[in-house]
């Protein structure tokens, strides 16, 4: 709500200005500036900034709309200049075009940045609308929307100026140790992580339909992972008592309103650990089916995965994974596991390098979207924070998220330990990166959708 000299508060008419030129290399763009933009809802109001490319930016400082209506060239992508007052997280800019939206994405930049807006669209007069849709205000801090421009621009993908690749972002293994912890905020991370280890956990867990912490969570525009780690309970996965458990622990992490939000549920991860016994395969599929009907029964808004250990992957190529096809069809999305020793390298890279690649393709060849339900570098501190180093640097890049995401990746959750949460220049750095690439989740959700966990 913070503001500084503005020419206009409020919902005000412009006339737009529109920028129509060659670029140099044959294509035609059409440039936008914020500031001439009609502001339909909410609060905002120009300012002069030298370093806007008219001189002049728009702020958004509560949830407003601006929009305008401009004709384009052929085969345009949308790029649009913003950045902003980060509070506890990041705005969150949604970007409608001819009235759907198209992408919500969360501006982590605090000087201007390009944002890269997934699709292509027509020659032709287009409506376009720009959204800060998360205000928040506290104390100490004041979250807002800059806006400088939006252009479309008959580009190829390869001369794009800034990251197409991103993703949603998590971080457990504790709902408050992970609301607590820099990185979550520096990074504006959009989903905390919580697990299920046996029915010890009922007491505790079932404690979140009391207090306001659910909700709160799903109100700020936060998702939940729920992961269920049941290798020391193997037979209770696959008994009729841990199908009248998941229940109440869906329950619980629903929450009693009044926000509601996405929770994504990743049963019995690591599977592969839970039982030598070569009939045991066989009921934890049918205890998989059951209970995923009974969660989707018990909250609309959950989406729910098989948890595969991520370990049997990098060495040998895919896995043969044809018993668990009808499981995977079964579901909202595929998950895997990445956690390996800190000093375990293969080519001179850490394994887990090998593995995400490996298994994230292979289960994006199933056609749904692929989430790392958990992600650690385990060891001494020195050598996570060294081998974590290292990772990001082959990992958390342009290229390489590029690759995974057009593999179907669309979800990555850490486990918090020294690698990700010692300060240091290498915290600082990540944090940088994971932002970089960050997704902020839609405005809505719908029914659970094969393909689609919303």
């Amino acid at each position: 709500m913070r503001w500084i000299p503005y020419t206009f508060v409020a919902t005000v008419l412009l006339g737009y200005t529109l920028f129509v030129h060659a670029t140099g290399t044959g294509r035609t763009a059409v440039d936008l500036e914020a500031e001439s933009m009609t502001v339909t809802s909410g609060s905002a109001g120009t300012y002069r900034d030298p370093a806007a490319s008219g001189g002049r930016a728009l702020q958004m400082w509560t949830d407003a709309t601006a929009s305008a209506e401009l004709t384009t060239p052929a085969g345009a992508r949308l790029v649009v200049r913003a950045r902003g007052d980060q509070c506890a997280g990041a705005p969150a800019m949604q970007v409608q075009v001819d009235g759907r939206v198209v992408e919500t994405v969360g501006v982590h930049a605090s000087t201007w940045a390009d944002y890269v807006i997934a699709g292509t669209w027509a020659a032709g007069v287009h409506k376009l609308s720009l959204s800060f849709t998360n205000d928040s205000v506290s104390e100490s801090c004041d979250r807002n929307l800059h806006l400088d421009r939006a252009v479309f621009d008959a580009a190829t993908p390869a001369s794009s100026p800034g990251p197409q690749a991103r993703v949603l972002w998590g971080l457990g293994p504790g709902i408050a140790d992970a609301v607590d912890a820099p990185v979550y905020r520096d990074a504006g991370m959009g989903m905390v992580t919580t697990w299920y280890n046996g029915p010890a956990d009922l007491a505790w867990i079932s404690g979140y339909e009391r207090p306001s912490t659910i909700s709160d969570l799903y109100g700020s525009g936060k998702a939940i992972e729920l992961v269920v780690w049941l290798a020391d309970h193997p037979q209770y996965a696959v008994s009729e008592q841990f199908q009248h458990d998941i229940k109440a622990v869906i329950s619980a992490l629903k929450g009693s309103g009044p926000h509601y939000g996405p929770l994504y549920v990743v049963l019995f991860t690591e599977w592969e650990t839970y039982s030598s016994d070569p009939g045991y395969p066989g009921l934890l599929k049918a205890a998989y089916l059951k209970a995923a009907a009974a969660i989707h029964a018990e909250y609309a808004e959950a989406r729910v995965a098989l948890g595969f250990g991520g370990y049997l992957w990098g060495s040998s190529g895919n896995r043969d994974l044809s018993f668990w096809s009808d499981t995977i069809a079964a579901s909202d999305f595929t998950a895997v596991q990445q956690m390996q020793a800190c000093d375990n390298e293969h080519d001179g890279q850490s394994a887990l390098v090998a593995q995400i690649r490996d298994s994230v393709r292979q289960l994006g060849s199933y056609g749904k979207p692929v989430m790392i339900s958990h992600f650690k570098l385990w060891g001494g501190p020195e050598c996570q924070v060294r081998a974590f180093d290292k990772f990001t640097k082959a990992m958390l890049n342009d290229s390489s998220m590029a690759e995974l995401t057009n593999d179907g990746l669309f979800a990555w959750n850490f486990m918090l330990d020294h690698y990700i949460d010692d300060p240091g220049p290498v915290r600082d750095a990540s944090a940088a990166l994971i932002g970089r690439y960050s997704a902020s989740l839609p405005p809505a959700l719908h029914t659970p959708t094969a393909g689609l966990p919303g």
